[in-house]
């Protein structure tokens, strides 16, 4: 066999092996920036998951929702039913608001909990955008992970 022709044929293996590795990732809840006016402030992971930890979440989330609705404690469909429109507003807000133009901000919202994760330039400014968040219609609760200050620090 031709020298080229096999290590063609090689590579072409190998990218078929990497490609047959790499497992799909899913993403179930909604993940957005907010504002970008923070240099140097490192980007926030989305919640991604592997196949095996969708299928749990997926079975645990069904469940959640039909045992509520049962219950009557949350609307049927399940907690998760309005989480995107909940995370657009939010994000919406932000964005709005002039006294965050100048953070790093990530949202991402599960069953009305909303997660801000990034950067403020000062507590103050967090505490603020963290109650500010907290008003927002249908917030149930808000995990403010911003980090208050020069990043890293």
């Amino acid at each position: 066999m031709n020298p080229r022709a096999a290590l063609v044929i090689a590579m072409f293996c190998l990218a078929l092996h990497v490609e047959a590795q790499t497992s799909p990732s899913y993403l179930l809840d909604p993940f957005a920036q907010a504002t970008s006016g923070f240099e140097g402030c490192p980007a926030a992971k989305p919640p991604v998951l592997d196949e095996q930890q969708m299928r749990s979440q997926a079975h645990s989330r069904a469940e959640r929702g039909t045992s509520c609705c049962l219950a009557g404690t949350c609307e049927c469909g399940g907690p998760y039913k309005h989480d995107v429109e909940i995370n657009d507003r939010v994000v919406e807000a932000i964005m709005a608001d002039k006294r965050f133009r100048n953070t790093a901000v990530w949202v991402t919202t599960t069953r009305g909990f909303v997660s801000l994760q990034g950067c403020a330039r000062s507590p103050a400014q967090k505490n603020s955008l963290g109650r500010m968040v907290k008003r927002q219609p249908g917030v149930a609760l808000v995990w403010n992970e911003l980090a208050a200050g020069r990043p890293g620090k």
